[in-house]
């Protein structure tokens, strides 16, 4: 009698485990302009047309938003806000030919902050910050903070890393700054954390 050799699961398994993490090690997170209002439309054209022409090198999209819980005539009324108007981010396996095509697409101004040279991938802590905002997962603390509404400002790290302008609102539980940025002529809200930005 013949027995069959048994096929070992443990080793399935972590070639399984293995491909996986070489799939996710190959993205890198960037950020993509658009034109305010057309963020879902630009997310569905990478997901879908760029996707298709290049299979496997286009990840994840992600738009942040969080939700807005507000009372008028005695209702409660909840909608979603978008954390960053105008950007989208995308996993990307980069290349010259994804980057002129994302930079050709319509309702697309390119990759901050001046759509010239390679793009620069976000780092992990700051990407993972983005998520947390998304989920609701990041710690709730009050704090101090220094701005006041109206003041130039610059910030220091992140996706928006030496982008100057005006402080438009405070949330100090969130610890949040809101900055106004003039990108390619339009005038941009984007949140910051206050510890990313300092004064000019």
């Amino acid at each position: 009698m013949t027995v069959e050799p048994l096929e070992n699961p443990d080793t399935e398994a972590g070639e399984v485990v293995a491909e996986s993490e070489e799939e996710n090690n190959k993205f890198k997170w960037y950020v993509v302009h658009s034109f305010s209002g057309y963020e879902q439309r630009v997310a569905k054209f990478l997901e879908g047309q760029l996707l298709r022409r290049y299979p496997g090198r286009i990840g994840k999209t992600l738009i942040p938003t969080e939700e807005i819980t507000h009372r008028k005539n005695g209702k409660e009324y909840t909608r979603e806000k978008k954390l960053y108007p105008g950007y989208v981010f995308v996993q990307l396996e980069i290349s010259d030919e994804i980057i002129m095509d994302i930079r050709a697409m319509n309702n697309v101004s390119g990759f901050p902050p001046m759509n010239r040279g390679k793009p620069v991938p976000l780092t992990d802590p700051d990407m993972k910050r983005i998520q947390g905002q998304t989920t609701g997962t990041t710690d709730k603390k009050v704090v101090r903070i220094q701005f006041k509404v109206g003041q130039t400002v610059r910030v220091t790290d992140g996706p928006f890393r030496n982008f100057t302008g005006v402080v438009e609102a405070i949330n100090a539980e969130r610890g949040k700054v809101r900055i106004i940025f003039t990108i390619f002529g339009r005038k941009a809200p984007v949140e910051i954390d206050y510890k990313h930005v300092r004064m000019v």
